[in-house]
């Protein structure tokens, strides 16, 4: 993040900063940023094997992975395993697939807090100061009369090096599949399918006694910390279904119904002590569980290929919602021609693909927040906060929000498409365009004080309309012996309008959305005629210089106001959802050489940058009696406080990102005709071309909170096969 030097500091603090005369900046020189930041190695190994025993194929396969991370102490190491099996029995009519996976992560997390802190601390304080009992543990801490200031940012040194964290997770993936073609009945197949996923998380953090974020955090008197969190999760699934698969001359037709059955199980607990092991809160636990059930059936039917026909319906039943909207039924059909099967392009070489694509179906979305959301759930008390009553305290029960109605979200969606091909699909792609309806959203959204237990809940709040268009295309411009040159690219476009929020809208009706952190701090609405996540902010007063005034907007009136109520803000018709997606490939190959390009980017959204908003001149000094460093760009605006709901700060978004570059060689027939080795460096995250200010412009939310810049890496590969 680019703030400002020590001298630029001190200069800016001698201008701007409100602190009493009294108090002094230090006499150090340090660059916080590089203190916590480093180059950081990682290495990645594995190795699979293939075979048969005896008529039992088999494949095996182990690796390993260490990586450390940029920040220092960050560190990620897995040693993962697998086996699968695949035998045939019954003349081959009965096939088995056996996969089993297994995983052991340590990851030693740091907190990306300590970059927020590091952007922040004054360049003129030392990391190292010893003070009187020992207080910081030889990390600098602010201090005020001999004790700890508890509403300052802790020294991210010290956080770095004194916390110990381990997130330890245990994980297990298998399943058992059994296809059976019946005999005498070949056309007809059998196939059940059974599958676990299995997940235990062991997390520690251990800080000591004295170290300085134990005065700004956890007791704030420098009481040290041991919190230890244990989760287990179990999912399990089966599946199965009876599949007809029958030609009859010209004619093709494939039949399939089937059942699926899923669990869902979670159940996590906390414990949070003092060094000597005394609880410092009541141990949090929770437990839940979801089951999903569904019912399918398709059909497809084609004549020469030529023409074809599909028809599907699924019966879906989640227990997310309550018996009497429990169940969704989402109907599908599609039909296609390939047209160039047909006598009238005989003629026509060039052609070697044309097919047309025509389709309707509906999918539902069930997938929000908690599993019990229709059901009225209690909260008990914990210990401080059970409630006294004659001699006894006693635990209350706290009802949570509910919406016993809330049901399916479903989508409709229409499609017509082709695929094409020239030149012996020399080149070759898709055009697709979509228009759909969802009816239903599920969202998380305020409602009316008294109305439920809770300001907010999990509901059904309307319906969206949305269109777009989805174009692929791969060509070969090149192909001869030595060479091959590949280029693929794809374009998206896509737009979308709410067109319902509630029974009766009105113009001023709208849901707030987009939550920049804290209690109120809302930055988007959903409204009717609106697309999705649309900025409602404060439009910015500028003077005859165009410089922004500090704390001035234009009222809707037209009047210059300073009020930062939502009566003064406009929708800006602008939305973190981007209209247009590209993406871009290329491969070249010469004889044994290859080099490989991805990209991809985005335009039309626009992006909050939050990280500026959120900085201004007070920050140099606050009434705590600490002095922080600011960006340099808040010099550039010269706003004395957040200003968090200005339009000032919102920035177009648009961005070509080049993911990754790789140039390898392979070297054949090393010492049979089987062995091979493949040399290869590759570069990811290689350069963003955009205008943003930010870190990086590509944010889903559209809110730019992000103070981790995403890093560079160089990788070096080798691949042996034998």
């Amino acid at each position: 993040m680019d703030v400002l030097s020590t001298e630029e500091f001190r200069q800016a603090f001698a201008e701007h900063a409100n602190a009493p005369e009294t108090f002094k900046l230090g006499n150090a020189d340090v660059d916080w940023q590089k203190e916590i930041y480093r180059v950081a190695l990682g290495t990645d190994h594995n190795l699979s094997m293939t075979g048969a025993l005896k008529n039992m194929p088999y494949r095996v396969s182990v690796g390993y992975t260490n990586q450390n991370g940029t920040l220092k102490n960050n560190n990620y190491e897995r040693i993962n395993a697998s086996v699968g099996l695949s035998p045939k029995f019954f003349d081959k009519h009965l096939s088995v697939d056996i996969n089993v996976k297994g995983s052991i992560e340590n990851n030693q997390p740091v907190s990306t807090g300590v970059i927020g802190s590091a952007i922040s601390f004054d360049p003129t304080r030392p990391v190292y100061e010893d003070y009187e009992g020992n207080v910081g543990l030889g990390y600098y801490t602010w201090m005020n009369g001999g004790k700890p200031i508890t509403l300052a940012a802790a020294n991210p040194v010290a956080d770095l090096e004194l916390a110990d964290k381990l997130e330890k997770t245990k994980r297990s993936i298998g399943n058992i599949a059994l296809d059976y073609k019946v005999h005498g009945l070949e056309d007809l197949r059998f196939n059940l399918n059974m599958g676990y996923d299995i997940q235990k998380n062991d997390n520690r953090e251990n800080v000591p006694d004295l170290a300085p974020s134990m005065y700004t955090g956890n007791q704030n008197d420098g009481t040290g910390k041991r919190y230890k969190y244990h989760q287990t999760k179990r999912n399990t699934l089966l599946d199965f279904y009876a599949n007809y698969d029958k030609e009859l001359k010209d004619h093709h037709i494939n039949v399939m119904g089937g059942y699926g059955w899923q669990r869902f199980w979670y159940k996590n607990n906390s414990v949070t002590t003092d060094t000597e092991g005394k609880e410092l809160a009541t141990p949090q636990h929770a437990e839940a569980e979801l089951y999903l059930l569904s019912f399918y059936g398709r059909v497809n039917y084609s004549w020469k290929q030529r023409y074809m026909l599909t028809a599907t319906l699924r019966a879906d039943a989640s227990s997310r919602f309550s018996p009497d909207n429990r169940w969704g039924y989402f109907p599908s059909v599609a039909a296609a021609w390939r047209v160039n099967e047909e006598a009238f392009l005989s003629n026509f070489k060039a052609l070697s693909d044309l097919k047309l694509r025509l389709s309707y179906g509906q999918t539902g979305q069930q997938s929000i927040g908690s599993y019990y959301q229709h059901l009225p759930t209690y909260t008990a008390s914990y210990d401080e906060s059970r409630y006294y009553f004659g001699d006894q305290w006693y635990t209350t029960y706290r009802p949570n929000g509910y919406d016993a109605n809330i049901k399916w979200e479903t989508t409709e969606t229409y499609n017509i498409g082709i695929d094409y091909g020239f030149l012996n699909n020399r080149i070759s792609g898709t055009i697709d365009y979509y228009w759909r309806t969802t009816k239903d959203l599920l969202n998380k959204i305020f409602v009316p004080a008294g109305s439920n237990f809770t300001n907010m809940i999990e509901t059904n709040i309307g319906n969206m309309k949305s269109k777009g268009l989805e174009i692929g295309i791969n060509v070969i411009p090149v192909k001869n012996k030595d060479w091959e040159w590949t280029v693929s690219g794809n374009f998206t476009w896509n737009t979308s309008e709410i067109t319902k929020l509630n029974t009766i809208d009105r113009e001023d009706n709208y849901v707030k959305t987009g939550n920049a952190g804290g209690t109120g701090k809302y930055l988007q609405v959903h409204m009717v005629g609106e697309t999705p996540n649309t900025f409602y902010l404060l439009q910015q007063a500028y003077d005859d210089n165009g410089k922004p005034l500090d704390g001035k907007y234009i009222a809707k009136d037209g009047s210059v106001t300073s009020s930062e109520e939502d009566a003064n803000k406009y929708v800006t018709g602008k939305s973190s959802k981007a209209p247009y997606y590209c993406g871009l490939s290329t491969r070249l190959t010469y004889k044994n050489w290859d080099l490989g390009i991805n990209g991809h980017g985005s335009f039309g959204a626009y992006v909050y940058n939050y990280v500026k908003a959120s900085d201004s001149l007070d920050g140099l000094y606050g009434g705590t009696g600490v002095s922080s460093n600011i960006l340099r760009s808040t010099l550039e605006t010269g706003f004395t406080q957040d200003r968090i709901y200005t339009d000032y700060f919102l920035e177009k978004g648009d961005f070509f990102r080049i993911d990754n570059i790789t140039l390898g060689h392979t070297f054949d027939k090393l010492w049979n005709e089987k062995t091979s080795l493949r040399l290869s460096f590759t570069v990811q995250n290689v350069c963003t071309l955009t205008g943003y200010s930010g870190l990086d412009p590509e944010i889903y939310s559209g809110i730019d909170k992000n103070i981790y810049q995403r890093p560079r890496m160089f990788m070096l590969g080798v691949n042996l096969n034998f």
